[in-house]
C-alpha cells in the first residue's frame, strides 16, 4: 500500500523510472486520475505509439507525423478531450473546428479522436466496428477514406458533414482531402 501511495504522491520519481514524462503524471492528476487509471491511459497511448510514428505530446495527446494529433478519452469518461485546452470539458462540438476532419473509435463522437488537416496524407486508422466522423472543413473539400490496399474506398460529402455510425472495419487509410 506504501508502494503505491508513493507512486501516486511522487509521479515524477514514478514518471522518470517508467520512461514517461514527469510532466504526463502531473497532467493525468490535474485530470483526476488516480494512479491506476494514469497507467491504464499510459498503457492505452504506449500501444498507439507502437503503431504509429507520433510522439507523445501530453497525457492523452499523441502529435501524427505528417499533421494531426490523436486524443484519447480518460478512463470513465465517454469523449476524448484536450487536457490544455480551456473548454476540455465541451465534448465533441469543441474539438472538430473549422478546416478539420475528426474521427472516433465509437458512435457518436465518443471514444479516442483524430483530428486531420492535412491534405493528401493518409492517416493510419487502427479502429475496427462502429464508429463515427466529421467534416467540418468548407463544403468543396471531402474527407476520402481507403481500404487496405490503399484504393479509394468511399469519398464523403464535402462539409459539414458527419456519420454518427461509421463502419470503420474496411477502413484503414483516412485523408482529410
Amino acid at each position: 500500500m506504501m508502494a503505491l501511495l508513493a507512486l501516486v504522491v511522487t509521479p515524477g520519481a514514478a514518471g522518470a523510472a517508467s520512461g514517461v514524462d514527469p510532466g504526463f503524471s502531473a497532467q493525468a492528476r490535474s485530470a483526476g486520475l488516480n494512479g491506476t487509471e494514469a497507467r491504464s491511459l499510459q498503457k492505452r497511448v504506449d500501444g498507439y505509439l507502437a503503431k504509429t510514428d507520433g510522439t507523445q505530446v501530453g497525457a492523452n495527446k499523441i502529435a501524427l507525423t505528417g499533421g494531426g494529433e490523436l486524443l484519447l478519452a480518460l478512463p470513465g469518461e465517454k469523449r476524448a478531450r484536450d487536457l490544455d485546452a480551456p473548454n476540455a470539458g465541451l465534448g465533441a462540438a469543441a474539438y472538430c473546428a473549422y478546416t478539420y476532419v475528426c474521427a472516433y473509435s465509437l458512435p457518436n463522437f465518443e471514444g479516442d479522436e483524430m483530428i486531420l488537416y492535412t491534405c493528401g496524407k493518409l492517416n493510419r486508422i487502427y479502429w475496427t466496428g462502429t464508429g463515427s466522423w466529421i467534416n467540418n472543413q468548407r463544403s468543396t473539400l471531402y474527407a476520402k477514406f481507403y481500404g487496405s490496399n490503399g484504393v479509394l474506398g468511399w469519398t464523403s460529402p464535402g462539409g459539414y458533414s458527419e456519420d454518427r455510425n461509421a463502419p470503420w472495419g474496411w477502413v484503414w487509410w483516412l485523408s482529410p482531402c
